[in-house]
């Protein structure tokens, strides 16, 4: 008999078979489950990265790329119209997931690259080996890539470390991606070669980079509406750069004339730069006869409906083309807020400095002049701003960037102006070190005037009272600094007189000698030299190394002051308060340019123009002395003359604080003066008030500038 244990474990042996069928089951049940998972997974991936690289290949399709599968999409059109980069972001997540999962597909790499340059988030700097690998291998996107990398980073504090990528290296892979036809890098070279600065600005390269945007090769599969409108742009913006530039045979002038004459109606319809362009042709007689009668009527016809008509016709009013002269008429055109158009703020600034028409007004014209799409204008700034120390204006750094940039493209002179200001004693720009490694390369080249300017550097705080000079390492020997003087005074040079006197002045290169180094600047003053007069002036006025004397003192500089030094009128308007017993100055020196000044806010200790009533401060003492013996009527027109030097000391809350400094019978000559003008309806009792302001600026208007 079994035990029932025996028994337990043959009933456990009699069941295994059916129990083991069972699991078995089971188990291949499982196993079948997962195949089927696993094959929906696979195939929900396959579709998913399907659906990736289309959305890639649709939305980045590199131009040029002979493998792309879709339209090429040009690297503009990556950024949505809509400035909703996180559509670009989603668009880049799928790039990256179709690279990833399709590496063999090559071409999804670049279509990644573009949207990451494009995002520009942190982390670029390390994408950009595989750029550089993919341009070398002669990808014209890539080379496209590299420049756009530059051109966002190039503002880059100096905190951010180096660029990732050098100017050099940009703007040849830039040329590079233009020479194979790439579209975007074409349009990118045409607005250097117009506009500048990171190229030289130059009409003949805009007509060959323009030709070579008609020439370029096909961009890719079914080519968009910007790229046939862009091609269909180029031959008549060939032929207005052939008519709107020196430099041209009169052969393609008169070729060009007749492609913009066909696609206008004699210059009254059609597109609005050809009118433009046929216009300026007549002006000028480029390609047809010269007719500057025509011109300007057919610019009158359009000045009403078309912006862009207005600053040539205001150059023409302003110079008398084509009909009389209208100054005024040109400034009040210039001026309408609501024609704010490219070259009418410069050309407006032209104006005001110039003075013809009305008053010179300078801190309006340097408010003009720093525009950042004008290059030309960003050059006249800089040769200002050294004579007007302390004007304010809106982002001086990004003015240096600008002249910098436009000097190392080599554009006649941005290096010289940018040079002088970094020269200059204003604190925002100065910077002697980097003003000297630009001079140099233009003084090896030949430039006389930078030669000059970097010798002159040769010795720190040559021009300073308080510190010795002291000798740069680098740049030319004492020895070379004496051959060059020596050649410059043979030549009758003025640069070489005047540093001749300031070394001997100091004592260095050469034998401190006073007397000599006077001698030195009445030379370099009678060839014309502006500074060697006020320096002239300051040695007659000091006794050195010459007889002190008042009339050669004024004498050298009212000729510094005609030729507009602002530092020689400073000069002259604070000597005059000492001239009590010599009577050697006139009120207009010494009363009319001392308000100018002011009006201008040149040299003032206050907070700056036409903020705290500080008048009373800086004129005071004006009145007194000198000016006492010339009468209230004298003195009056006196200070009403300073507003027609420099108007904008109407500014009202200006004249409110002129007015308070004015002594009150002066306020009522000036009151009594406007009334028996004409100006004035009130009475004469120095109150100086709305309606006397008011009058005298009608009057300023009326009398025109000094």
């Amino acid at each position: 008999m079994l035990r029932p244990v025996h028994a337990l474990v043959l009933s456990c042996l009699a069941l295994t078979p059916i129990a083991g069928a069972a699991l078995g089951a089971q188990a291949s049940s499982e196993k079948s489950d997962d195949a089927a998972k696993k094959a929906a997974d696979d195939a929900a991936k396959k579709a998913a990265l399907a659906e990736a690289i289309s959305v890639c290949d649709r939305g980045a399709s590199v131009p040029l790329d002979p493998e792309a599968k879709a339209p090429p999409v040009q690297y503009g059109a990556l950024f949505p119209q809509d400035f909703d980069l996180t559509k670009l972001k989603t668009l880049a997540d799928k790039c990256q997931a179709a690279m990833l999962g399709a590496p063999q597909e090559k071409r999804l790499t670049l279509e990644w690259l573009r949207g990451q340059v494009a995002l520009n988030q942190p982390g670029l700097a390390f994408l950009l080996p595989q750029i550089k690998l993919i341009a070398e291998g002669g990808s014209p996107e890539a080379n496209y890539l590299l420049y756009e990398v530059y051109s966002v980073h190039r503002r880059d504090g100096a905190d951010a470390g180096p660029l990732p990528v050098s100017r050099d290296m940009a703007l040849e892979a830039l040329q590079k991606a233009g020479a194979a036809g790439h579209l975007t890098a074409l349009e990118t070279l045409l607005r250097q070669y117009i506009d500048g600065p990171l190229l030289r600005r130059d009409a003949h390269k805009v007509v060959e980079t323009a030709q070579r945007v008609i020439d370029a090769p096909a961009q890719g599969q079914s080519p968009g509406e910007w790229d046939s409108q862009f091609r269909a742009a180029m031959p008549l913006l060939i032929a207005r750069t052939t008519l709107e530039n020196d430099g041209f045979a009169a052969e393609e002038q008169h070729k060009a004339f007749q492609a913009v004459a066909a696609d206008t109606k004699a210059g009254t319809g059609g597109p609005e730069a050809s009118v433009l362009a046929y216009i300026k042709a007549l002006r000028l007689g480029r390609g047809t006869q010269q007719d500057a009668a025509k011109a300007r009527q057919l610019l009158e016809a359009r000045v009403a409906n078309d912006q862009y008509a207005i600053p040539m016709l205001a150059d023409m009013l302003a110079k008398g083309e084509g009909g009389p002269a209208d100054g005024k008429r040109a400034i009040a055109m210039l001026r309408a807020p609501s024609k704010n158009v490219a070259g009418a703020g410069p050309m407006l600034a032209g104006l005001l400095l110039d003075g013809k028409f009305v008053g010179r007004q300078p801190r309006e014209a340097i408010r003009l002049l720093n525009a950042p799409w004008d290059l030309d204008a960003s050059i006249r700034l800089a040769k200002l701003l050294p004579d007007y120390d302390g004007f304010q204006i809106d982002h001086p750094d990004q003015l240096v960037e600008r002249l910098s940039d436009a000097a190392e493209a080599g554009e006649p002179g941005a290096a010289l102006a940018l040079a002088r200001l970094q020269l200059s004693d204003d604190q925002r720009f100065k910077n002697e070190d980097v003003a000297r490694a630009m001079l140099k390369p233009l003084a090896d080249a030949g430039d006389r005037d930078a030669l000059w300017l970097y010798a002159s550097t040769q010795y720190a705080n040559l021009d300073s009272t308080s510190y010795r000079p002291s000798r740069r390492d680098d740049g030319l020997s004492d020895d070379q600094l004496k051959v060059l003087i020596d050649e410059g005074e043979a030549k009758k040079q003025q640069q070489a007189y005047l540093l001749h006197a300031n070394l001997l002045r100091k004592g260095v290169v050469y034998p401190q000698d006073d007397q000599r180094a006077t001698t030195m600047l009445i030379n370099a003053a009678n060839l014309g030299s502006v500074e060697a007069m006020v320096l002239l002036g300051d040695a007659y006025d000091d006794g050195l190394g010459v007889d002190k004397n008042p009339r050669e003192r004024l004498h050298a500089w009212r000729e510094a002051a005609r030729l507009g030094s602002l530092k020689a009128k400073s000069k002259l308007a604070n000597a005059f308060t000492f001239d009590s017993f010599d009577h050697l100055m006139t009120l207009r020196e010494g009363i009319t340019d001392r308000i100018a000044l002011y009006n201008d806010g040149i040299g003032r200790m206050g907070v700056g123009v036409f903020g705290a009533n500080d008048a009373g401060i800086e004129l005071s003492g004006l009145f007194s002395g000198p000016a006492s013996s010339a009468g209230n009527a004298a003195i009056a027109g006196a200070v009403m003359d300073a507003f027609r030097e420099a108007p904008a000391g109407l500014d009202d809350q200006n004249l409110v604080g002129i007015g308070k400094a004015l002594p009150d019978e002066i306020r009522v000559a000036i009151e009594t003066t406007l009334k028996s003008e004409g100006f004035y309806t009130g009475e004469p009792k120095g109150y100086f008030g709305p309606d006397a302001r008011k009058a005298l600026a009608a009057w300023v208007d009326a009398k025109g500038p000094l």
